[in-house]
């Protein structure tokens, strides 16, 4: 009687293998734009959540102190007897985001970029930063003429301070700000003629008018998507001024084309939201197709990266007589 046979295992040919590894490169290569969707949706999530939070805070300074903060402060030569520091917003809102440890031992009376400000500023506030921005830890180290240097972490929220008449020279003449419209912000700059940035300023409306706005990956400079690392001793220098989340050069108003150096003027493509990062510009982030806002009334908005500049513009101004319905 023939032994009984033992059957053979068959095992996968090389070329089947080879075909299994390639259904599962395609599964793979399907899958991973949904996957790295997912997740920017994520951090744009996570974004506007700080957006809300920051845009609590100063609607909670201005139920305390009855108005809102300035964009910035220096000493005010009206005043002789308030001794002050050149600083910005932050310091007077951070205490609103818990961040009250962190500026405990601030000093208003001193510059934003000397001790004992200069150590404080140095630590990142992630609130104050987008998680799409690819590097969220960066340090603003502009030198000066006279040491220290303005050091700090770099943030990615902005104070937009109004509209530029600049703006007029990017938009149809049917478009076109008319001389002497108030093109201030929510949180405009201390003047003769605005003393006080007071919610019943806001004529135009609290839920159609922009208080923060997003200004990211400063003091790199970002063009569309192409980048250029900051560097502060070339020639020329390269500089998207206003990284340092304490800075002064944080706020500014809209529409303007002030490019890192005169030989890099203009600034190319059009005044619009995720052009260029440069100060004065615009709005700037890294998420696909537009940005996110915090409007007066503490609501947060996405809006869309082609929304209408005059649109954008009317959004930003706080009593110019427009009532745009925000998008």
């Amino acid at each position: 009687m023939a032994a009984d046979r033992i059957p053979q295992r068959r095992a996968f040919t090389l070329v089947e293998l080879l075909v299994v590894i390639a259904i599962i490169g395609v599964l793979v290569a399907l899958l991973l734009p949904a996957v790295q969707a997912a997740r920017e949706a994520a951090r744009r999530s996570q974004c506007l959540n700080n957006f809300k939070q920051v845009g609590l805070a100063f609607l909670n300074y201005e139920s305390g102190k009855t108005q809102l903060p300035f964009p910035t402060y220096s000493q005010d030569p009206l005043t002789p007897q308030i001794v002050l520091g050149v600083n910005n917003w932050a310091p007077h809102v951070l205490p609103y985001l818990e961040q009250g440890n962190l500026i405990a031992g601030y000093d208003v009376k001193v510059d934003w970029w000397k001790e004992p400000n200069r150590t404080i500023v140095q630590n990142p506030v992630s609130v104050l930063t987008c998680p799409s921005t690819p590097n969220p830890n960066r340090i603003q180290d502009k030198p000066e003429t006279t040491p220290p240097n303005k050091t700090g972490a770099c943030g990615d929220f902005v104070v937009p301070t109004g509209v530029h008449t600049d703006i007029n020279n990017a938009l149809a003449a049917a478009d076109q700000f008319p001389a002497g419209a108030d093109l201030q912000g929510v949180v405009a700059v201390k003047s003769e003629f605005n003393t006080a940035n007071e919610l019943k300023n806001v004529t135009d409306g609290t839920s159609n008018t922009i208080m923060i706005g997003e200004c990211a990956g400063r003091e790199d400079v970002w063009r569309g998507r192409e980048f250029f690392p900051v560097d502060y001793t070339g020639s020329p220098r390269v500089r998207a001024r206003g990284g340092a989340w304490a800075t002064t050069d944080n706020p500014y108003d809209i529409g303007q084309r002030k490019a890192w150096h005169a030989s890099f003027d203009p600034i190319p493509g059009n005044v619009a939201i995720n052009n260029s990062n440069e100060w004065g510009h615009c709005f700037y982030s890294f998420h696909n197709g537009g940005s996110n806002f915090a409007f007066a009334d503490g609501s947060v908005r996405f809006l869309a990266e082609d929304l209408n500049l005059r649109t954008l513009a009317e959004l930003v101004t706080r009593a110019n007589s427009e009532v745009p319905a925000a998008p």
